[in-house]
């Protein structure tokens, strides 16, 4: 019980201090990924200096153990799509549509390149979600996290501030789209803490990537999916119950699982249990030539309309 006229509350001093720690604390983690990368970088070439080793944007990745993992082979083509577009901005024509000014500059290309370079190995290339792959669930990851892929694969560091503009940079194209999970933790309070958000490719992008619609590689992703779910892996979402460990409902993600259904509809026709089960209002548009369903955007926005009422306090987006 709390006692009357007390406020329970941080002081803004006392939060500015942890905030501060807690940035100081994710950049010389991030530091050390980048450490990491450099030795394994080092010991590869010292083992086999006639062959430059390097992880970048090629079909492998380096984890936080310090093994070097070899990726899937789509990956090979879908990381030369990414090199395509440092020197051509075309090669992703709604993003050099409506990226702005920022896609003329190289810099900016390679920047978004990389950036995605970090997001598609944690990606499911059938529905578009961006996570961990587990038993019970897809489960979303933090975009500290991705920044802490992005010290692993280039061994550089990116801001905060800096993986947010690509990610602006995606979602003024439609490429992207996010949806935060806030729980509250105290009613009394409105106290808010968040998890990692819901993060989601859309169709648009996947039809602008081009390779993951020819059908060599299309089979070499299901092929992929069939050896992961052998293994007892799930790639549906992580429900929010499952992430709020029982704590007040307030987000499901039942709508983003009909997104990713409407974005894996093309593999349908090399694997007719993947075919979407739509539910909702839907309608049809026409995008390069394909006619694709999608949701009506009102509808999706107005199943997040009770997080209007929240006040929240203290929580950033992951």
């Amino acid at each position: 019980m709390k006692t009357p006229g007390h406020d329970s509350s941080p002081t803004p001093s006392d939060k500015s201090s942890y905030d501060a720690e807690d940035r100081r604390k994710r950049k010389d983690r991030k530091r050390e990924l980048i450490e990491l990368h450099h030795r394994v970088v080092a010991e590869e070439n010292a083992r086999n200096p006639k062959t430059p080793f390097e992880i970048g944007l090629k079909s492998r990745r380096l984890l936080r153990s310090g093994k070097v993992e070899i990726l899937p082979p789509e990956y090979g083509r879908i990381f030369k799509a990414l090199e395509e577009f440092i020197t051509n901005p075309n090669r992703f024509p709604s993003l050099n549509a409506w990226g702005g000014e920022a896609i003329n500059n190289v810099q900016s290309r390679t920047l978004i390149a990389k950036a995605l370079a970090c997001m598609l190995p944690n990606t499911d290339l059938i529905g578009g979600r961006v996570g961990l792959p587990t038993e019970a669930g897809l489960k979303p990851i933090s975009y500290d996290q991705l920044q802490e892929e992005y010290a692993l694969r280039f061994g550089e560091y990116i801001s905060p501030k800096s993986f947010a503009k690509v990610m602006k940079y995606l979602q003024r194209a439609g490429y992207y789209h996010s949806e935060r999970i806030n729980v509250c933790v105290d009613q009394d309070e409105g106290t808010i803490h968040s998890a990692p958000s819901y993060k989601q490719f859309t169709i648009r992008f996947f039809n602008d990537l081009k390779v993951v619609r020819y059908p060599n590689i299309s089979e070499l992703i299901l092929a992929t999916r069939k050896r992961q779910t052998k293994k007892g892996l799930n790639f549906h979402w992580l429900s929010f119950r499952k992430i709020a460990s029982g704590i007040q409902e307030i987000f499901n993600a039942s709508t983003l699982n009909t997104y990713a259904q409407t974005t894996s509809a093309f593999f349908s026709e090399y694997q007719p249990d993947l075919a979407p089960k739509l539910k909702g209002d839907f309608c049809l548009r026409e995008s390069g030539g394909i006619r694709t369903s999608e949701p009506f955007l009102p509808c999706f926005i107005s199943h997040f309309s009770c997080f209007t009422h929240l006040v929240i306090r203290g929580s950033r987006v992951r």
